[in-house]
This record gives C-alpha cells, sequence and structure tokens, in this order.
C-alpha cells in the first residue's frame, strides 16, 4: 500500500488507514441477496433479460451458454510455462505489454503497483473450474497490475436511457473479456503468474487502480475520467509478477472541472451523485457516491432500459475524438493549478451552449427506437424532443439552483 500512497494522485486522497472490502459487499452481490428490495432482486433475474442484447451479454432470463461472461467466468487459468522469458529492462518490457494489449484490443494500458488496498479480501461468486466457492479469501501475491481500458460508442451513449446504450454498455463489458483473459495467457507462455481480471472474473476494484497507473482521474460521480474518453470507458486488469516499470498517475485537472462543472450531479435522475465536497470514507477522500440509489434507479426503466448511463453522457469530459476537445483538455493541464478556474468557467459555459447541460440524442438503430413519440419539451429554452417517458427522466429541478435541466 505505501507504493500506492507515495504516486499521490490529486482526484483522492489518503488520510487513514484502509480496508479491504469484501466483494460480497459490492452491488450485484446484494441485490441477488434481496438486500436492496424483493424488486429489485427479481428484476435482475427475470425483466432484465427481456432484450436479446441483454441476455447474450447479462443476466436474467437467457440460456448461460449464450452469455460470454458467463462461460469465461468458469474458464480454468492455464499453467505458467516453465522456460521463462528473462527480463533485464523492465521499462522495454512495460512497453512491450502495453503494445500487446493495444494489439488485443485494449484502448489505453497503464501500469501500477498492486495496491493490496483494492485487492476484495473474499470472493462473490463461485469458480467451479478454479475449486473457488463464494466466501472464499481471495490471495492474489502479485506485483504489478495492468490496467486497460475499452472505449464505448459516443453517439450510442448520448441515447441513453434507451435499449440503445444498453447494447452499447453490454458490448463494452463484454469487449474486455477475451483481450483481458488473453493478455494473462501470453504472460503466463512468458513464465510469469498472471490472473485476469474482468467484468466476468472480478477480484479487484479497477477504478483506483486504473488512477494509480495513469489513465485518467477520479470524478465527481465515483468512475475514471480518460481526457479522451471521458467516462465511457469500461476497465480491466492483470495482475502479474512480470517485471515492469510503473506510471504515474496524471494531472489532466479533473480535480478542478469537476468542483465547478456538477453536471453529473445536476443530471444524476436519483441524486446519488454530492453537490457538495469530498468526503473522507474508508480512509479516502473522495467524492462519495450514494449506490444503493444508483442501483434501485434501474427499477425506473420500466422494461425499456437496464443501465443509466446519464451521468457518463453528461460529464463535459465526453466528447467525440476532435482538436477542439484536445486542445481544451491540452490548455487545462498546461494552467497552473491556482488559475484554471479562469479558464474552467468559460469552458463549461462553451460546454453547456453547445452541448446543452443534459446531452441527449436521438437515434434510430436496428429495430430500436430511443424516442418513437416525440413531444415537444415545455421546459423554457429545452430544444430537445424526445418521447413522454423519457421527459419525466431528463427534466427535474436541480438541487444546486432550484432551476431546469435541460
Amino acid at each position: 500500500m505505501l507504493a500506492a500512497k507515495q504516486r499521490n494522485p490529486r482526484s483522492y486522497r489518503i488520510v487513514g488507514p484502509q480496508r479491504q472490502i469484501d466483494e460480497r459487499e459490492t452491488p450485484h452481490p446484494r441485490v441477488d441477496r434481496g438486500e436492496l428490495g424483493e424488486r429489485l432482486r427479481s428484476w435482475r433475474n427475470t425483466r432484465a433479460g427481456q432484450d436479446p442484447f441483454r441476455r447474450i451479454f447479462g443476466v436474467g432470463g437467457g440460456d448461460p451458454k449464450n452469455c460470454l461472461q458467463l462461460i469465461m467466468r468458469q474458464l480454468p487459468e492455464g499453467a505458467v510455462n516453465p522456460d521463462r522469458t528473462a527480463v533485464s529492462d523492465p521499462a522495454g518490457m512495460a512497453r512491450n505489454i502495453k503494445e500487446v494489449a493495444r494489439f488485443l484490443g485494449a484502448d489505453v494500458v497503464g501500469i501500477t503497483h498492486l495496491d493490496q488496498a483494492y485487492v476484495y479480501s473474499h470472493r462473490a461468486r463461485d469458480k467451479a473450474a478454479m475449486g473457488q466457492k463464494a466466501g472464499d479469501p481471495i490471495h492474489l501475491p502479485y506485483r504489478y497490475a495492468i490496467c486497460m481500458g475499452f472505449a464505448s460508442d459516443y453517439y450510442k451513449f448520448l441515447t441513453n436511457n434507451s435499449r440503445i446504450s444498453d447494447a452499447d454498455y453490454g458490448l463494452g463489458n463484454n469487449h474486455m473479456i477475451a483481450p483481458t483473459f488473453m493478455l494473462a495467457a501470453y504472460i503466463r507462455e512468458m513464465g510469469y503468474p498472471a490472473r485476469a481480471h474482468d467484468y466476468a472474473r472480478g477480484e479487484v476494484n479497477p477504478i483506483p487502480l486504473a488512477v494509480n497507473a495513469g489513465l485518467g482521474e477520479l470524478g465527481r460521480h465515483g468512475m475514471l475520467i480518460h481526457e479522451e474518453y471521458g467516462s465511457r470507458i469500461h476497465l480491466s486488469v492483470v495482475t502479474t509478477d512480470l517485471p515492469l516499470a510503473v506510471d504515474e498517475p496524471v494531472d489532466i485537472g479533473v480535480t478542478e472541472v469537476c468542483k465547478y462543472c456538477m453536471k453529473c450531479a445536476r443530471t444524476c435522475p436519483s441524486y446519488s451523485i454530492p453537490f457538495g465536497g469530498k468526503e473522507v470514507y474508508n480512509g479516502v477522500e473522495k467524492y462519495r457516491i450514494n449506490v444503493d440509489t444508483c442501483y434501485k434507479y434501474r427499477l425506473a426503466g420500466r422494461g425499456q432500459w437496464t443501465n443509466c448511463v446519464i451521468c457518463v453522457s453528461s460529464c463535459c469530459y465526453n466528447k467525440p475524438k476532435a482538436w477542439w476537445h484536445t486542445l481544451a483538455v491540452w490548455s487545462i493541464k498546461r494552467t497552473p493549478i491556482p488559475l484554471r478556474p479562469l479558464l474552467i468557467k468559460p469552458l463549461l459555459w462553451i460546454d453547456d451552449l453547445f452541448w446543452g447541460k443534459r446531452p441527449w440524442r436521438h437515434m434510430k438503430w436496428l429495430d430500436y427506437d430511443n424516442a418513437p413519440v416525440p413531444v415537444t419539451c415545455d421546459i423554457p429554452g429545452c430544444q430537445v424532443k424526445h418521447r413522454d417517458l423519457q421527459h419525466k427522466q431528463l427534466h427535474r429541478p436541480t438541487q444546486a439552483a432550484g432551476g431546469s435541466v435541460s
């Protein structure tokens, strides 16, 4: 844990001792046990599977043999090749491993020391192929964590909340599974132990590890923010003893931007994202999200969607790849910290002007239409046309100013 403390990312601060979190305390296992209510437990096991994409990408209502994440969760790990590749240059090996990860499909890659504070203490699910059961202690005696990010489609995420954004969210979770498995296998074939940790296999919390590995910073909404992809990035990790040079945390201005932006808090329909300052939880000073109310909001989908990604699409870092976005982030990064508000405030005004306080897009894709019955919004100044159900979700009073979000 000492190595992680020395790295000192700006977007969160370790102020006291941290306990390892039990994976069974994370939202999905708690929902499966009925701790967040019977309606939510039933929804996850039944209604969540009404759409074919949901059935092949997630859980509920489908044949488990048609779901890649359920299949991969049960695969055993391969053996470590006894003919070990010698590593005389950890920095050179780190460059090679990053290139392999990108070749296998990762969009971004970073490496950090494996902080045991971000390894779950006990596993939440059985893994029969490895003789592991729910409740067993997790032991990862490795030195390094290779963190990979897989970006989702910018425009499909703007259709939120809808079956279209659901499909792309599920695809992102599944995109990481094979590359993460293959990278761990590649390292084992080099003669070093390695284990894959993705959406299917868990065991580690990838967000703080990715922050320490320099993939981005921790945002107000509790997710990693990457300078190019914003929050629409799915994270996986490979833990290993392969000698590697580690990366440093980055400063892309998220600390200052999140202080003034608050767009994710204003648009969160469940009020799960705070407007106020950071709090200390489990020895870490950061923005604290109400995970329970965030998860319970899925019941509001009423069969039309299953994953709320409003905060992701609302984030001002979530933009298509373009020179002006690169220039804006570059400018914030290179502005002295005390002067950043002078640049950030007008940039946020421009962001609201051109993309709206609640970014959204009408899309027809396959047989899906995220706004099949357009209506004219009655919020003054809002030009968005969307169906009536979405209307109630897109607009609500803000806690910050008592006005309207459009």
